[in-house]
């Protein structure tokens, strides 16, 4: 019996093209940092937990969620809602005639602001509990809004854009411009600080307001040969820094100068940085519509997350570490989720296919009352070209975290502990390990005899649907070399 020797947790997803390469993921979890003077610096954390917080009748799968000051308007089916804070009542607004992608955006009048909603080339205007549909001859159908400055811009599909006026829902004629730099089709726009972005299939340009301009008041500064892939996929999100600043920037799946998928990037300057990884590509690309593609981004506590979604799959991206992690909800591919408005600190989604409203809560370990696999495999663990022998493996968790339930699973919890040995092809028998009942803090997680692995090495998997807080620290193995 030798020395035992820490194993990596990773901190994120990374499934290599092929299993043999790596088969690390995070399933309903992410890392989450402790810092000095924790008894490690990284922490494996399931996600926070759903409640219900609304249920929008008559309404169907989330569209669109907007906050705007002390309501969220959310766009169900073919419905708009106005809901409070508090979830009740949740008051029917009018209807929405079309299906398919919306965007949504408010301007700065106060009070009384002004939103427009675009979906399938109509606009509606929402303004104190009012629903109209615009009827303006002056404005071709849109496909996307948004506001800077308090003008509404129409994006129009043909490389137009058109603005209203200043906190008005009024259009001339004559206020629009085209794409300048790259004659293709309009995708999606979005907002930098005052900035505003023209996504086009395989470019994108940036344009100031230049309020010193008599006639049309944007000025182009700069453009690049990068489109978007799916409007859908485009959010604007508040990323840290460890010195404490936060930035203002915008992710997006994007396109090459041919109109090609060419990753997920963060904006950077006037470029994009790619963050995504080869899993997450391949899941981008097998979609078999990239019109299905949506995405959210929200900061909670100190994690800026984005996730974007398809019809089998959700991952999203940490800004605390810049890695991914996938979540799914207990019997889908994906996660119940799919569109969010912030009210105060209080995080409210969309369900992506009903009309139910849900509430973040990080004191709730289900999800909307479905057990939440919490979920992590490690990155293979080799003495390449040896083999080797695992004679135990110790598992650094949270004990004693059962609670006082009629139910078993959550009363005593324990721990699914299960390995691979060629990729996630196959897995060895699984183990389950008491994570001890309510205040049993002093449980000790050791588990012996995995017998030998050759020169491709081992990975573990750990897992927990108990209803109960979920964290590991750290694992490590003992091990003897054996002759190569």
């Amino acid at each position: 019996m030798g020395e035992p020797v820490p194993i990596s947790l990773g901190k994120g997803s990374n499934k290599a093209p092929y299993g043999l390469e790596g088969v690390a993921s995070y399933v309903n979890a992410y890392a989450e940092r402790i810092g000095e003077g924790g008894k490690v610096e990284w922490a494996v954390h399931a996600i926070p937990g759903l409640e219900d917080f609304t249920t929008l009748t008559s309404g169907g799968a989330t569209r669109a969620m907007l906050t705007v000051d002390d309501l969220i308007l959310t766009v169900s089916g073919r419905q708009l809602y106005s809901t409070p804070v508090g979830g009740s009542p949740a008051t029917l607004v009018g209807g929405i005639a079309s299906d398919g992608f919306v965007t949504m955006a408010r301007n700065r009048r106060s009070p009384s602001p002004q939103v427009a909603i675009v979906g399938d080339g109509l606009v509606h205007i929402y303004q104190g509990g009012v629903l109209t549909q615009l009827a303006d001859p002056d404005l071709p159908p849109p496909i996307a809004v948004v506001e800077i400055d308090g003008y509404f811009v129409f994006l129009i599909s043909d490389g137009r854009w058109f603005i209203s006026a200043i906190d008005d829902t009024t259009i001339d004629g004559l206020d629009f411009t085209s794409a300048q730099s790259s004659p293709d089709a309009n995708v999606m726009a979005a907002v930098r600080g005052r900035e505003l972005i023209i996504f086009g299939k395989q470019s994108m340009e940036f344009h100031v307001d230049n309020a010193a301009s008599e006639d049309f008041p944007f000025t182009r500064i700069q453009t690049a040969s990068i489109g978007c892939y799916a409007a859908g996929s485009v959010q604007k999100i508040i990323v840290g820094s460890d010195a404490g600043s936060a930035t203002d920037t915008v992710i997006w799946a994007a396109t090459d100068h041919k109109g090609s998928y060419n990753g997920i990037r963060i904006l950077s300057g006037y470029s994009g940085q790619t963050i995504s990884t080869s899993e997450v590509d391949a899941l981008v690309r097998a979609e078999s519509d990239p019109a299905n593609l949506r995405s959210m981004a929200w900061t909670e506590d100190e994690h800026a997350f984005y996730c974007i979604s398809g019809t089998s799959f959700s991952m999203c991206w940490d800004g605390a570490t810049g890695k991914w992690h996938e979540r799914k909800t207990y019997g889908l591919d994906r996660w119940r989720a799919q569109a969010h408005a912030q009210i105060g600190q209080t995080h409210i989604f969309g369900h992506y296919s009903t009309n139910k409203l849900y509430r973040s809560n990080a004191s709730v370990y289900t999800d909307a009352g479905s057990a939440i696999l919490w979920q992590v495999t490690t990155p293979p663990v080799h003495m390449f070209p040896n083999k080797f022998r695992v004679n135990a493996v110790y598992i650094d968790a949270l004990t004693g975290v059962g609670i006082n339930s009629s139910t078993d699973a959550d009363a005593n919890p324990v721990l699914m502990l299960d390995y691979t040995w060629d990729g996630g092809a196959s897995y060895g028998a699984q183990r389950l390990v008491p994570l001890g009942a309510e205040a049993q803090r002093h449980v000790r997680l050791k588990e012996r005899s995995f017998g030998r692995f050759d020169h491709n090495g081992v990975s573990f998997r750990l897992g927990c649907s108990a209803a109960v807080a979920k964290s590991v620290l750290g694992m490590s193995i003992d091990a003897d070399k054996l002759a190569a």
